[in-house]
C-alpha cells in the first residue's frame, strides 16, 4: 500500500536546516537585549526551560512569560533592524543607538526621547527612515 504524505520524522528531517539556522539567528541576535529579555530568551533557546519553568524561576505567570517570550521573538524576526545594519553608512552612531532601543528592546519613542535627549519628532523620523528603508519599493 503506498503512503499519501510522508511520516512525521521524514518531515522534520528536511525542516531541521531551516529551523537550526533561525535557531542559531536568535542566539546572535540575543546579544542586542539587555536585563530580563536576554536572560529569558537565552534561558528559553539554549536551555529549554518552557514557560512554567521560567515563570518559577522569575516569579511571573506563566502566561506573562509567554506573551514577552513572543513580544521579544517578533521584534528579533524584524527584519527592518537588519536592512538598517546592511545600509549602516546611511545612520549616524546616534541613529543606529535609537533604532536599535526601539526596534530590538521594545522601548516608546517618548522614553527613547527622553533619555537621548533628542526631541519626540526627531527620534520618530529616525524610525520612519528605517522603516522605509527595510520597505520594498512601491511600483
Amino acid at each position: 500500500m503506498r503512503r499519501l504524505s510522508k511520516q512525521p520524522a521524514e518531515r522534520d528531517l528536511h525542516c531541521a536546516p531551516v529551523q537550526r539556522d533561525g535557531v542559531d539567528l536568535l542566539r546572535r541576535q540575543a546579544d542586542w537585549l539587555i536585563g530580563v529579555d536576554r536572560t529569558l530568551l537565552t534561558l528559553y533557546i539554549q536551555a529549554g526551560c518552557s514557560f512554567q519553568q521560567l515563570g518559577r524561576l522569575t516569579g511571573m505567570n506563566r502566561s506573562s512569560i509567554s506573551r514577552r517570550i513572543g513580544k521579544i521573538l517578533r521584534r528579533l524576526s524584524d527584519r527592518t533592524y537588519l536592512a538598517c545594519l546592511a545600509s549602516r553608512d546611511r545612520f549616524s552612531d546616534q541613529e543606529m543607538d535609537v533604532l536599535r532601543d526601539h526596534l530590538i528592546r521594545g522601548l516608546s519613542l517618548a522614553r527613547i526621547a527622553r533619555d537621548s535627549g533628542l526631541r519626540y519628532y526627531r527620534v520618530r523620523a529616525i524610525v520612519d527612515k528605517a522603516r522605509d528603508l527595510s520597505q520594498p519599493a512601491q511600483s
